[in-house]
């Protein structure tokens, strides 16, 4: 009985890691690299637009399935109580990202200023 409950959590454990380490779609989470919350993020890449709520500075978002994305897009939030955009202007030229897990890295250039820009890094989890 013992080897069988061995053999069971191995398999459960072998079928976990597999499934995270070869996803089905693009899956996507917001990584807040900034002190300042984020809250209201919306990001549209390629045919999603997604809802990301409210995310803490310094902290991560849960992965979000998309349709399709590339290594930017269109992003709105608030910070600070003023709203920031990034606006793409088309994906021409892009690649669609491969099935997997990405990272949308968020930060401000100048936070609290009036200068302060919104700044999106792609990375490859």
């Amino acid at each position: 009985m013992k080897q069988l409950i061995i053999l069971l959590f191995t398999v459960f454990m072998l079928w976990s890691c597999s499934e995270k380490e070869h996803p089905t779609g693009v899956l996507i989470r917001v990584e807040n690299s900034s002190s300042v919350d984020f809250e209201d993020i919306l990001i549209s890449s390629g045919a999603s637009q997604v809802e990301f709520g409210k995310v803490a500075g310094g902290s991560k978002s849960d992965y979000k399935f998309f349709e399709s994305a590339y290594r930017y897009g269109y992003v709105k939030l608030n910070a600070d109580g003023k709203e920031l955009v990034i606006q793409p202007f088309d994906y021409v030229g892009e690649t669609p990202l491969s099935p997997g897990y990405y990272t949308y890295q968020l930060d401000l250039e100048n936070p609290g200023t009036s200068s302060s820009n919104l700044t999106l890094e792609l990375v490859v989890d």
